[in-house]
């Protein structure tokens, strides 16, 4: 009961970002909007929390290493950006 509590406590004090603030900072990455899409959704479903299942309390942190694996799995599509 202590421990539900306690996580409950930490919800509280959690604030997710939103839709519109994720797809600026992909934008400002040079990535697509879907792109923001899919990281948006796929962290709401897990309720912002990381795989340890703790809240995650940097986000960006999170999102910047979502956009260095898109690049990574991509790199023509973002050479084609740069021209």
């Amino acid at each position: 009961m202590k421990q539900v509590m306690a996580e409950e406590a930490l919800f509280d004090h959690h604030i997710s970002p939103q839709m519109e603030e994720v797809k600026v900072y992909f934008s400002k990455k040079g990535m697509p909007e879907n792109e923001a899409e899919d990281f948006f959704f796929v962290y709401e479903h897990r309720h912002w929390k990381c795989r340890k299942r703790n809240f995650i309390k940097n986000w960006k942190a999170f999102a910047y290493r979502w956009v260095v694996s898109v690049w990574k799995a991509n790199p023509p599509l973002f050479e084609k950006m740069a021209h």
